[in-house]
Parts: C-alpha cells; structure tokens; sequence
C-alpha cells in the first residue's frame, strides 16, 4: 500500500473517532454482524466476524474489526507463539472491507440486528469505547478471547440478561478439537501441526458460549438469538460469494506416514534377516533423521508448554511419544542403554493402547510414526541384546 493511501486511512479514522464520539444515531441506523467465509492461509482457515454500522443521515458506514494484527511488529512469530502478540480492534469504511474480502475471494453474510434505539446507541458506545487509543489492544486467545467472542460479549453487554442465545446450537457438545477439523479438512498438513502442538485442553467439551469463538457458530447462534421473544437478526444477506477454486491434492500426512511405515518395516524385517545371518546390513541414515526429528519436535513442545500463554499448548500428552529421551537415543544410536529403549517403546505403546482411556485425541498419522519408531527402538533393543550376550562371552 502506498504511503498517500495509509496517511488518508489513519486521518480518516482519527476524524471518524473524534465525529462518533461526541455522535449519536439515527433512529434509522442499521448494525449489523458480518461473517465472512474462510481464506487461503492458516489465519484466516476459520473465517472472520465484524460488527457494521450504517448510518445515512449521520453519514456513516464503518466496520469495527476485532481481528486485527501487525504482521511487521517485531519478533511476530515468537510473539504470536509465546501468545503475547496483541490483536487490536480496528475501524474501516464498508467499502473497503467488503473489497479486501472480495479480493482474496472469501464470502461475505451480512445479519441485520433487530435493536432498540436504546440498544443501538449502548452498543456503538461500546465500539466507541473499545477503539479508544488505551482500550483497543488486547491479548489474543484463539478459544476464549478473539474476534468472534469479543462480539458476542459486547451483544451481551450492551442489550443484557433480554438477549438469549439458544441451547440448540451445540451439536453434541463437542470438543474444541472437534469443533476446528471441519475447517482444516483441506489443509492436512496444518491440522497434522496443529494435533502436535496441542494438548489435553484443546479436547475439554466447549459450552454453548464458547462455540462462539468460531465466526460461524456465532452466526448460527445469532440467528436462533432472540430479544424478549423477538428474533434477533433478519435471515442473512449475502453479499459476495466466494467463487469456487480447484486445488491440487498433495500426499495427505496419513499417505505420507503410513508408505514411510510400510518402507520401515520391510527395511527393519531384511536388516533382521540379515543380522540372523551374519551379513552387514543397517539403516543409520533413516534412523538418524527419525531420531533427531522426534527429539526436536519434543523440545518444540516442551518448550510451548512451559513458556506460552496459549493455554490450549500446554498438557500435552504427545510428549509420551515424542520424549526428550530420543536426544540420548539419536547419540547413542549403536550403544543405547537397552532400558532407555525400552522406555520409549513402553511410551509408544501407552499411546497406541491408551487412544481410549487417555484425555487427549491423537492424529491418526501419529500412529504410523509410532509404529516405525517403535520397530527401529526393538531392533536396536535386539542389536544391544546381541552384542551384550557376545561382549560376556568374550
């Protein structure tokens, strides 16, 4: 964007700032929830929500957007890891809103409240408020306090105990896990990080609220919602449509993982028909990166556990499969201590037997690594074994 641009966006939203404080609205204003359909990136994967107030005779049409970010603060990704980096609650003109949106070609569904005047004016008081320069950062929790929930808690505050969301939307009562797979059906890979990074939190049963911090649920929710037995929003508007893109399937982490399992065991079962045999044969170089790519992965988590504030990171049983203890194995790949091995092959197995007593879900793919870690533990178990039985001979 071009200088000229960001100076006429920052003056527009100072005089916009100043004009609505000291404004009121029209009996014919109109606010509205926006929900905008999911993107391309991870960030966007799970859509968006943004409040709308229009009003003509004031000549207003802005969007008050709890989802914003600066992509150039510095340290972004350690911020946004450690869970300090700050959301923030921006204003922009409709038009431009709907633009961006059509631009990176993502829905648009526009839901017209049905308010009080009394009701509209608390409720712009409120965004006023929130965009004043000490109240509009805050820290961003992707669960409990984002984009989404920031809506839904400024609905309640501004129209109180007469606005009723419905019980019917929770579907189940499910998990927070459950609730997100639906988005990342068509991105893998990410979901195959994302069950990684995540803990026992991440699978507690979300209430009817907290289904919420989706933009989805909230405007299901807003639909059903009703004020003193009133509807609270009119059926939904759209107002663009996402065009529909192909896009070229790669190997899923499932395909992935299972042929690398597959290739593991047929390795492992001709290295021990060798070994039976007296013929040299070994795999170093696979075991080497399985090895070191499960030890680093657990300092990853390791590390997200004990210093982020997400707390969805933390609890996270899949340090039982991916240890610390692979350090010492990945060093010690010829000379392993025989009950280091088994320790992680005992840790192996509680995962794959324990999917259905412990409280955490596990991505399928997980599985297939198990397995072909836990082959290439018992094998060096066998080597250990062997070599121990030759050494007390000698």
């Amino acid at each position: 964007m071009k200088l000229y641009r960001i100076i006429i966006i920052i003056i527009a939203c100072a005089v916009f700032f100043d004009t609505a404080k000291a404004q009121k609205l029209s009996d014919s204003a109109q606010i509205s929830l926006l929900t905008c359909g999911a993107g391309s990136r991870l960030y966007s994967t799970f859509g968006h929500s943004a409040i709308r107030i229009r009003d003509k005779q004031n000549n207003i049409d802005a969007v008050f957007n709890y989802g914003t970010f600066d992509f150039s603060v510095k340290n972004f990704y350690l911020k946004f890891s450690r869970g300090t980096l700050m959301y923030m609650l921006s204003v922009n003109s409709f038009n431009d809103f709907l633009q961006n949106y059509k631009y990176e070609n993502r829905s648009v569904y526009e839901q017209k409240l049905n308010l009080a005047q009394a009701s509209k004016e608390k409720l712009f008081s409120l965004l006023v408020e929130n965009y004043e320069l000490q109240n509009r950062n805050y820290r961003y929790n992707f669960f409990k306090d984002n984009c989404s929930t920031r809506i839904r808690d400024v609905f309640q505050k501004a129209i109180g105990e007469k606005l009723k969301f419905s019980d019917k939307n929770t579907n189940g009562n499910k998990t927070f896990r459950q609730l997100i797979y639906p988005y990342l059906e068509k991105m893998q890979w990410s979901k195959f990080g994302i069950d990684i990074l995540l803990g026992m939190p991440t699978d507690a049963r979300a209430t009817n609220a907290d289904y919420m911090f989706l933009p989805d649920e909230l405007f299901k929710n807003v639909d059903t919602a009703t004020i003193n037995g009133i509807k609270f929003a009119s059926n939904a508007e759209v107002l663009y449509q996402a065009q529909k893109v192909s896009t070229a399937s790669p190997l899923s982490p499932n395909q992935t993982f299972f042929v690398f399992m597959a290739i593991i065991i047929l390795l492992s079962l001709w290295e021990f028909y060798c070994l039976r045999r007296n013929r040299k044969f070994n795999i170093k170089i696979i075991d080497r990166t399985l090895f070191a790519s499960m030890a680093v992965l657990s300092v990853i988590i390791l590390l997200m556990w004990m210093f982020s504030l997400h707390y969805p990171v933390r609890n996270n049983l899949n340090i039982l499969w991916l240890n610390p203890l692979y350090f010492y194995v990945f060093l010690k790949l010829e000379k392993s201590n025989f009950y280091i091995l088994l320790i992680c092959v005992i840790c192996n197995i509680t995962v794959l037997c324990g999917q259905c007593f412990l409280p955490q879900h596990f991505n399928t793919a997980f599985f297939a690594i198990i397995i072909a870690a836990s082959i290439r533990l018992i094998m060096m178990m066998i080597k250990t074994h062997i070599s121990g039985k030759i050494n007390r001979r000698l």
